[in-house]
């Protein structure tokens, strides 16, 4: 699934379309739609300018001015889900495979650009709706934890939230709740940074922990949005470019550690993978352990 530094990348690439008029959209796939009408989301679309392009956790909100008088704005939500992609392609430009939905753009030179979304699965979510109806709908995006790359996350802010939190640290880092954006792919590259075991207790670390793991989440994470995020096999910018940021453990089990040349070891916790190098990310004999159950639950 795409993670913050890829929908940042995303983000950033939406960027040129402010100020730009929707003029068209088709919906060719509805079930990215999540139940909105076809037309509803059509008629909220045509004739809107975009006015910003923001990012929460690892959603994408193109915000939009009516040009109609209406008192409340409408806004895009975007979640990309595990295979969406979202393509900034020439007017004339064919579809291509698994194509859900084409909105249509015209900047202020007369220029059209239109922004597709494909998606293999049809698991990514793309709905037009005001703040209060998306409050209503969607009330997760609205108890999102931090954003980890602004200055007010800090080592005790973190600490703050993992208190009493009886889950594995990784699992614990993967509930939006407690920190915006962070994935598989980053959760364990920080830990494997800030040399944190991620079966630890979450609510055992001490603060030195917590200043380590933020130090580590918020380098990790800029250099990712530096390289252009990670790509596995399902993520691509909006010109269908690649990410070039390399994992140092993510996905590379049973290979050398980058650090150590130690092999690295893939666990289970709460249904997710883990990979870890046992020399660099040592169980401390006196640190408490979790199984990492329960579940939690990553959006």
């Amino acid at each position: 699934m795409p993670e913050l530094p890829e929908v940042e990348t995303v983000r950033r690439g939406l960027v040129p379309l402010c100020g730009s008029t929707i003029t068209d959209c088709l919906v060719a796939n509805a079930k990215v739609l999540r139940g909105q009408a076809s037309d509803t989301f059509r008629n909220r679309l045509i004739g809107a300018t975009v006015d910003a392009v923001d990012r929460r956790g690892k959603y994408l909100l193109v915000r939009l001015k009516q040009t109609d008088g209406s008192p409340e704005a409408f806004t895009i939500y975007i979640h990309l889900k595990m295979r969406g992609q979202i393509r900034l392609e020439p007017a004339h430009a064919e579809p291509g495979r698994y194509h859900c939905v084409t909105i249509t753009t015209k900047n202020i030179n007369g220029e059209t650009r239109n922004l597709c979304f494909y998606d293999m699965w049809t698991w990514g979510e793309m709905r037009v709706f005001t703040e209060s109806e998306a409050k209503k709908v969607m009330p997760s995006l609205f108890k999102m934890g931090a954003e980890p790359l602004t200055e007010d996350w800090t080592g005790a802010a973190l600490e703050l939230s993992l208190r009493g939190r009886r889950t594995a640290i990784k699992p614990t880092l993967l509930d939006q709740s407690v920190v915006a954006g962070v994935g598989n792919i980053y959760a364990d590259e920080a830990l494997h940074r800030a040399g944190i075991h991620p079966r630890r207790v979450a609510g055992q670390l001490s603060r030195a922990e917590t200043d380590d793991l933020v130090a580590s989440i918020k380098t990790i994470l800029t250099e990712a949005i530096g390289t252009g995020g990670t790509t596995s096999d399902n993520f691509f910018d909006v010109t269908g470019g690649v990410g070039n940021y390399t994992p140092r453990v993510y996905e590379r089990a049973g290979k050398p550690c980058r650090g150590c040349d130690t092999v690295l070891t893939g666990i289970r916790l709460a249904g997710r993978s883990a990979v870890f190098c046992p020399v660099c990310q040592p169980e401390p004999v006196s640190a408490e352990f979790s199984t990492g159950k329960p579940g939690v639950k990553a959006i």
